[in-house]
């Protein structure tokens, strides 16, 4: 696998201005950029990834995600406390919706 890769998305227009995304694909980033429109990427380091998840940005929780690939056991294990884990499996959730999107666009 891969070195994995820690953004802030910045969006002033989303409900969540602030969101931490973790790929461990080229690919994949570069899809969530271009869906994400009007984001801005801000690279970080693991530790600041974990430091704004933990204590927030001026004042707001940054929460991360996207989840919605995890299976429940998966999702379960999502904890700051074990981090390394947590990316790890945060990255993989993102690859999925990546390659579900790529799958759905040869279809059509």
């Amino acid at each position: 696998m891969g070195k994995l890769r820690f953004f802030i998305r910045h969006n002033d227009q989303m409900l969540q201005e602030k969101f931490i995304l973790v790929f461990k694909s080229e690919e994949a980033l570069a899809f969530f950029k271009e869906k994400l429109k009007g984001s801005r990427f801000e690279e970080v380091s693991s530790e600041s990834a974990l430091h704004a998840a933990r204590l927030g940005i001026n004042g707001k929780t940054v929460p991360y995600g996207y989840t919605t690939m995890l299976t429940p056991e998966e999702k379960s294990k999502l904890s700051l406390a074990n981090w390394d884990e947590t990316a790890e499996l945060l990255a993989e959730g993102n690859e999925r919706l990546y390659r579900k999107a790529m799958e759905k666009v040869k279809k059509e």
